[in-house]
């Protein structure tokens, strides 16, 4: 199986928001991306990454959240179109990021017009758990392989990009993972990191050391938000960020799988735009076993 990672497309123009709908912390969301993000996500970058990620022919892409700027519903429909013109619902698992999630009103339209790239399970949690979480994990099977979309998105207050799964969300992640035949290769997507410290504290994952314990099931982890590519460990899991898709340094990770059984073979290799044309030039790549149990 091939699986590419890409994150933090924002990709729309917010030239033509009404005054009406830029309010609160949207001020603020607008006021930034005048001033540098219109300069810094450009479309011709974001353009070069998707051909270059159809070239590679994926068998299915995660997209780690913050595909637009301030969660307006007139800008989660343009990312519905982008996403329409990258692949089909069948191939693609999005998971919200805090730009995504900017607003209150900001669910119902993600909901609306993203659907099936949600991959949403069946509404779970109480009436104490936000709306936005009750889907999630979503959970997504293939061959020997679980991929588990998480949601840290959610509106927070001004000046703030920090995340939060909530307990429920957690533990139903566990339960999923537990449940999950041996030899399963598990692999989890989010926006935020999982772990603390990579992160500054306005921007950071808020209940990442509860969250830390629940990855010791998982064997693989993909996150974006840094806007930077790395990788690193939580516990055994490895833990694969990878950069912004619309910077003139755009990058996406490629993930091929092969195995069964107890042992999984992957090669990892991240992908990033050269500098001289649109083309994307091979930056790192690593190859790796996973222990998966039998």
């Amino acid at each position: 199986m091939r699986l590419i990672h890409i994150s933090d497309l924002h990709l729309t123009d917010l030239s033509t928001a009404g005054l009406q709908e830029i309010r609160g912390k949207r001020r603020l969301g607008h006021f930034s991306w005048r001033g540098r993000r219109r300069h810094r996500h450009l479309p011709v970058y974001l353009d070069a990454l998707r051909r270059a990620v159809q070239d590679a022919q994926p068998d299915f892409i995660v997209i780690t959240g913050d595909l637009i700027h301030i969660g307006l519903p007139s800008e989660l429909a343009a990312a519905a179109d982008w996403l329409e013109g990258l692949a089909p619902p069948s191939k693609i698992l999005v998971t919200p990021g805090n730009h995504d999630l900017y607003a209150e009103d900001s669910w119902a339209a993600c909901e609306r017009h993203w659907g099936g790239y949600l991959h949403l399970s069946p509404p779970a949690g109480g009436a104490s758990e936000a709306p936005f979480r009750r889907g999630f994990p979503s959970h997504v099977c293939f061959d020997g392989i679980d991929l588990y979309g998480l949601n840290t998105g959610c509106p927070t207050p001004m000046g703030a990009a920090s995340g939060r799964l909530g307990s429920d969300q957690r533990q139903r992640l566990q339960s999923l993972m537990k449940q999950a035949p041996a030899g399963t290769l598990k692999v989890v997507a989010l926006h935020h990191a999982p772990v603390r410290g990579v992160m500054p504290g306005r921007k950071a994952l808020t209940d990442a050391s509860a969250l830390e314990t629940v990855l010791a099931d998982a064997h693989l982890v993909l996150h974006g938000h840094g806007h930077w590519s790395r990788s690193y460990r939580c516990g055994a899991a490895r833990v694969f960020a990878v950069g912004s898709a619309s910077t003139v340094d755009a990058a996406f990770r490629q993930f091929d799988i092969d195995g069964q059984g107890s042992t999984v073979h992957v090669r990892m290799s991240l992908h990033v735009r050269a500098a001289d044309d649109d083309g994307f030039a091979l930056s790192e790549e690593a190859a790796f076993s996973v222990s998966t149990g039998c």
